[in-house]
């Protein structure tokens, strides 16, 4: 009979493991939300609510108009929307804590079955959280790692007999659900691939050492398994949906090349998945007269497919660590001297070191120095600082907003990474020119032939890159009537365009300036004038604290500035979206009503 005491101490460190693993895997993934595609899904989320049908044709741009595509992620795209409409950013944040939170009970969970040790399934599952950081923003991608911890869960429990075999019958319907999510192609993949290892475990003579289902089982494992591809068949909206999936594996449309998640990992930003990746295919070296087939078969595939592509680190992370777990208990059963047993633990100590320090590093280090250069910059493109707070400084914000309130209307030429914002801030009354690499393809394509923009008669332009600028839109024909700190919107010099250029076009001017650059530029008294006017007209159509900060502290250092009309009509407009101390200070000062 079992001790109810010792239950208690082993559930207590159950509980405190798991609660530990959790706590960090949240501080973790826990970055401002930023996103360049989070606006395409609202956008097409509200489309579907309003419309009460699926989307799968293109229906923000006027160069596409009515082309289909095949939106694998439609439900996830409804899902994200309510939640946003209902609770703005941090309703979706608040989505993002509670998806991770149960994909990490899912993983403790996988690994306790699989009787690892209760510290060792805390790291782990710290490891992998870490490991694919970089992909726990608030998309519909969320859905596919929890679906993966899930399938893993159902899987591995099914196999080690914890689990009763009718939880087996859930994948059919999980598989369905997440093609509409997000599309279940990496969860398909991992059940083919289980399925196959653990046949040919048990039909295999080769294979009959390792640990293998019987007869009835493998027999229950392979109905399921048939009956999940015919639900995904018979599913309108699931395999067949794929199309999309292998044109990213053949590189079709140069997906390859111009979408950075679809492009091989680097040392330098995924460094913790390749020294997790390492380790594992160690450990199979170290146990490969032992290491299970289905295994092998896992670790090939996710391996190479998340060194190859990116945005598999996260995926392949969830899949390694089970495995990892696995080899290490193999090991450490096999350990028999006192020596190799303080070896293990102290290892253990300095893999969680070493996971604190990076993770902490990582959140809570030393902000970057801002460039002090004249060029657009993407500093904090994708900050995965301690946050939670909305990030729009690499958004058309205030471009957005200068549009409506000028009334701009014609053709409008967007760069690829601002679409999905657009299709959400200017759509319907407004169209856009391209976003969805699938529809549009290359996005960099008219750099290459600007000859061919012509037949597209543009008006006005929003950019983000220096080659669109210089090739398509050259100063002597256009003229940068509004910078975002890494956008500019540009309207073509037309004799209808001279008031709206005369009155906001910037020539000193643009937030993507260093301090340094704008106060040496303040320090200039036939500069001074046209840059405080520039500021301001800046400041009227978006929030900004440190380019606000800049301008009250610029007009303060010359109060020649506060008689000037125009200085004056201008601050009425920045208080409309930057009503900070400052500013409502200055405001007083120079005598206005508030």
């Amino acid at each position: 009979m079992i001790d109810p005491s010792i239950t208690r101490i082993i559930s207590f460190k159950d509980r405190f493991a798991f609660l530990v693993a959790c706590l960090f895997s949240i501080i973790l993934v826990t970055y401002p939300v930023f996103d360049f595609d989070l606006y395409w899904h609202l956008a097409n989320g509200r489309e579907m609510i309003n419309s009460g049908r699926i989307i799968n044709e293109e229906v923000f741009s006027y160069t596409h108009q009515g082309e289909k595509f095949a939106n694998h992620e439609w439900l996830g795209q409804i899902v994200f929307y309510l939640i946003w409409s209902g609770f703005g950013s941090f309703g979706l944040f608040g989505f993002k804590i509670l998806l991770v939170t149960l994909m990490i009970w899912l993983l403790y969970r996988t690994l306790r079955n699989e009787n690892t040790h209760q510290v060792v399934a805390a790291l782990l599952c710290l490891l992998a959280v870490l490991a694919g950081i970089n992909r726990f923003h608030e998309r519909p991608e969320l859905f596919t790692l929890l679906g993966m911890a899930l399938l893993g869960f159902i899987l591995y429990g099914y196999r080690s007999r914890q689990l009763s075999r009718k939880l087996l019958w859930m994948i059919p319907l999980l598989l369905v659900v997440w093609d509409w999510l997000h599309g279940a192609l990496y969860g398909l993949t991992f059940f083919a691939l289980f399925v196959a290892g653990e046949n040919a475990k048990h039909r295999f003579s080769i294979f009959r050492h390792q640990q293998s289902l019987a007869t009835s089982e493998i027999s229950y494992l392979n109905r399921c398994f048939t009956l999940s591809i015919l639900a995904m068949l018979i599913n309108p909206f699931g395999v067949r949906s794929y199309g999309i999936f292998l044109g990213y594996v053949v590189g079709q449309g140069n997906f390859n090349q111009v979408i950075t998640e679809y492009m091989p990992v680097s040392w330098e930003e995924f460094k913790v998945f390749i020294l997790l990746l390492s380790w594992a295919w160690l450990l199979a070296l170290r146990n490969w007269r032992r290491l299970d087939f289905t295994y092998l078969l896992l670790m090939v595939v996710f391996g190479l497919t998340a060194l190859r592509f990116n945005r598999a680190t996260s995926v392949a992370a969830i899949v390694f660590v089970p495995i990892i777990a696995s080899m290490l208990r193999g090991g450490i059963h096999q350990v028999k001297g006192t020596l190799e047993r303080r070896f293990h633990v102290t290892s253990l100590v300095v893999a969680g070191f070493l996971i604190f320090i990076h993770g902490y590093s990582l959140k809570f280090g030393e902000e970057k120095a801002q460039p002090d250069s004249d060029k657009f910059h993407y500093l904090r493109l994708y900050d995965l600082a301690f946050g939670y707070q909305m990030d729009e400084s690499f958004f058309p914000v205030g471009a957005v907003n200068f549009i409506k309130e000028n009334k701009l209307d014609g053709h409008l030429y967007n760069s690829g990474n601002l679409g999905a914002y657009l299709s959400y801030y200017i759509t319907p009354s407004r169209k856009i020119f391209q976003y969805n690499i699938s529809v549009f393809g290359d996005p960099f394509y008219f750099v290459s032939h600007p000859e061919d923009l012509a037949e597209w008669d543009i008006d006005y332009a929003i950019i983000d890159t220096q080659s669109e600028m210089s090739t398509l839109f050259p100063e002597q024909n256009w003229a940068a009537v509004y910078h975002d700190e890494a956008d500019v919107l540009m309207v073509r010099r037309t004799t209808q365009n001279e008031t709206l250029i005369r009155e906001h076009e910037a020539h000193f001017f643009n937030p993507a300036f260093s301090d340094t650059n704008l106060l040496k530029r303040a320090e200039n008294p036939e500069m001074l004038p046209f840059l405080a006017a520039e500021m301001g007209d800046n400041l009227s159509y978006r929030k900004d604290d440190r380019i606000s900060s800049l301008w009250a502290e610029i007009i303060a250092s010359h109060p020649e500035l506060k008689s000037r009309p125009h200085i004056r009509q201008l601050l009425g407009k920045v208080l409309k979206y930057n009503n900070t101390d400052k500013i409502v200070e200055l405001a007083r000062n120079t005598g206005m009503q508030l």
